[in-house]
């Protein structure tokens, strides 16, 4: 029930305790040989504080635990070892036995562990849970993989981040290059996150690196597209990625996530060739905020954009963060969104009343009804307090002929009047262009500027 060999010899007082984690999850498989051996197989750490890695151990028992592990085998032989409930299929969580029948001989029985009657409980679990501590932290290492990240780099506006795979068991164990994984937690995921900011209180930090499907920058050393861990050996991974959000500088304690799809060595103890687990722990520095350039916000503008794309502030909600937002009329018809961007601030409230704007259509029909709005960039955010200077990136006007901010479409204000009055210019709906950051804003004759209208 346990190991890889085959003599298929059931021992009276065997036992199994199985929980599948399901599609996504790796399993859990508790296992008394009936003679001296107990095992440990883990394939999910998702969750663990103290554990990293999946694997299985084999522990060594002493004459007190085998004396405890028959108490746990009559029980699960015992008549009423189902007559709890109710039951529930998914994920499965299931046991065997090998009791003795009335003519001395053994016979193998098998049910579900949620149908074991809660006065049973601790009987059943407590002596294998002690057990399975004991084999994780104190047993032979039969299969166990680790991996953890070395360093972060930043480089010509990517990261390059070097993970290190560790195969410390006594089988060999192989999985793909993880760019060939679609980064879902079905068929493959890979992440660096932080688990802390070093220093500071809060659990982690809103950000990480997916590093599922990048390019992988040392590819040729695998080019079969797998990676192959012997007993003992280590490989390191070096991928290109960018952050999926704002992080500041600092030294962070990293942690992460990795589902996957592994093939190891032997067959048996019940581990799933689906796992998932955190990662060693490693502490990081990071010596630039990110973004700390125009190409940097840029792309984080964009991932943020398509994130924030399904939370539009209602009316009558706060906005949770800073920015430029675009109106959305939602109508029978389909949804209509304005031309101009305006910014918000954490903390202010969408307005209930209807909004005048000129759609984005650019044909001179304006939006006019109650709107929605959704996160479009970046607001224009001084370089210190009480600063009338920008940072790079984060200008809504620029004027014309001056050296572009940020990349997207513009569109020409014409001013008619003081440049304090409120209303004081109309918009050439004829004068929008699409300019990258670092090009000359185009010139103009009337005095107009360039007003932001997104990427």
């Amino acid at each position: 029930m346990a190991n890889d060999s085959s003599n298929g010899v059931l021992l009276p007082g065997a036992f199994s305790l199985s929980w599948s984690g399901g599609l996504e999850y790796g399993s859990r498989d508790l296992t008394f040989d009936g003679d001296r051996e107990f095992y440990l197989a883990k394939g999910d750490t998702i969750n663990e504080v103290t554990q990293a890695g999946i694997g299985v151990f084999a522990l060594s028992l002493q004459n007190t635990d085998l004396k405890e592990l028959k108490v746990v085998a009559k029980n699960l032989c015992d008549k009423d070892i189902q007559s709890g409930g109710p039951e529930t299929v998914d994920p499965p969580a299931t046991f065997s036995v090998v009791c003795v029948d009335d003519d001395g001989k053994g016979v193998q029985r098998s049910g579900s562990i949620r149908l074991i009657p809660e006065r049973f409980n601790r009987d059943v679990f407590d002596v294998p849970f002690k057990l399975a501590d004991r084999a994780w932290n104190e047993g032979a290492k039969i299969v166990k993989l680790d991996f953890e990240t070395l360093t972060v780099e930043r480089k010509d506006g990517h990261y390059l981040i070097s993970v290190r795979f560790i195969n410390s068991g006594s089988r060999w164990i192989k999985f793909k290059t993880p760019d060939q994984w679609p980064g879902d937690s079905l068929n493959g995921g890979l992440a660096v996150a932080p688990f802390s900011e070093l220093g500071k209180m809060q659990s982690r930090d809103d950000w990480g690196f997916n590093l599922a499907g990048k390019k992988i920058l040392n590819r040729n050393e695998f080019s079969d597209g797998e990676v192959l861990l012997n007993p003992g050996e280590s490989k390191i991974l070096k991928l290109e990625s960018i952050p999926d959000n704002k992080i500041q500088r600092g030294v962070y304690e990293l942690s992460g996530v990795a589902y996957m799809n592994i093939q190891y060595e032997g067959y048996g103890w019940g581990l799933s060739t689906h796992v998932d687990f955190s990662p060693i722990k490693s502490r990081i520095t990071f010596d630039h905020d990110y973004p700390s350039t125009p190409q940097e916000r840029e792309q984080w503008e964009k991932t943020h954009r398509e994130n924030m794309s399904l939370w539009p502030v209602k009316p009558g909600e706060t906005f949770a963060e800073d920015g430029l937002y675009r109106a959305v009329r939602l109508a029978d018809n389909g949804a209509y969104r304005s031309l101009q961007l305006v910014p918000f601030k954490a903390g202010d409230i969408a307005t209930t009343d209807n909004v005048k704007m000129l759609m984005a259509s650019a044909s001179g029909t304006e939006l006019n009804g109650p709107v929605q709005w959704l996160w479009e960039g970046s607001a224009p955010t001084p370089v210190k307090q009480w600063s009338f200077d920008l940072i790079e990136g984060t200008e809504h006007v620029c004027k014309a002929g001056a050296v572009c901010p940020r990349s997207g479409r513009w569109l020409a204000r014409v001013h008619s009047g003081s440049f304090s009055a409120s209303g004081s210019y109309h918009y050439d709906l004829a004068g929008i262009v699409t300019v990258r950051h670092g090009q000359s804003m185009p010139a103009r004759t009337d005095g107009a500027d360039w007003e932001w209208l997104g990427a």
